[in-house]
């Protein structure tokens, strides 16, 4: 029978487990590299969701100053707790950043979050967890003053390649994945940004069950597969990097595109 956990559910048990080593990876260098990207000034309103643990926020709060704000919202209670850490001995940014448990896909009634009122709206490493992304958007856009910019990253559709496969396997089987990259594509993006530095890499047919034991086991997704996953995923996981071979190969690459786009 199909799993009645949301996908909404499925990331918070994600990031919960994640919570207090997050920052042990390459996020919060890749965090510098994607706010350098969106220029801030003092006085600028930010609202940052999927917060998590406040990398961005943090930035973003170095540049508003004490007449602008950032309001940083997560659904991740523990996420949020390794936030407020940063909060806890640092004058400036109690001063200027605001931490509010929330669903971010739905703001209405969240605190300190006032429609048509931010300069800028970001969101880092979180849009792929979204079910309803076009309805996501549009919903954000009314949080946006007059001009306002909204940015966005979203990872490569062959970014860790055996995760989105992994995807496609749970969707098969009814079962709960808290990520949906089904939708994306590379065709017309203009800027780009690699997480570690890699290009592509091209793995063979044989790899299938090689790549299914590191995606089940991996820190990305290892707290939230079920054992029935586990079990009766691997068939159907060999079928899918069949099908997402070209000439015997499958390509994985190591790529995130950047969008900024600008409320009118």
């Amino acid at each position: 029978m199909p799993s009645t956990e949301s996908q909404s559910d499925a990331a918070q048990r994600m990031y919960t487990e994640r919570a207090t080593n997050y920052e042990d990876s390459w996020h919060p260098d890749y965090s510098k590299r994607f706010m350098e990207l969106v220029p801030i000034k003092p006085g600028d309103r930010v609202l940052d969701l999927a917060c998590g643990t406040g990398l961005e926020a943090v930035i973003a709060a170095r540049h508003v100053g004490d007449d602008g704000i950032v309001v940083g919202v997560d659904i991740t209670e523990a996420m949020l707790s390794e936030a407020r850490k940063k909060l806890n001995h640092d004058e400036t940014l109690h001063r200027r950043l605001r931490l509010v448990r929330h669903s971010v896909t739905d703001l209405t009634g969240s605190p300190n979050v006032d429609r048509g009122s931010f300069d800028l709206i970001l969101c880092s490493n979180a849009f792929v967890l979204f079910e309803n992304s076009k309805e996501v958007v549009a919903h954000w856009r009314e949080y946006l003053k007059p001009g306002g910019r909204v940015a966005i990253d979203i990872t490569h559709e062959y970014n860790l390649r055996s995760g989105l496969l992994l995807e496609k396997v749970a969707r098969r089987l009814g079962m709960p994945f808290p990520s949906n990259r089904s939708w994306i594509k590379s065709k017309g993006v203009g800027t780009l940004e690699k997480i570690v530095g890699l290009d592509s890499t091209y793995l063979g047919l044989d790899k299938a069950d090689e790549q299914f034991d590191y995606v089940v086991n991996g820190p990305l997704t290892a707290s939230i597969v079920t054992e029935e996953l586990r079990v009766k995923g691997r068939e159907f996981f060999r079928e899918e990097w069949h099908n997402a071979a070209d000439d015997g190969k499958v390509e994985v690459s190591d790529i995130l595109y950047v969008y900024i786009a600008r409320k009118v």
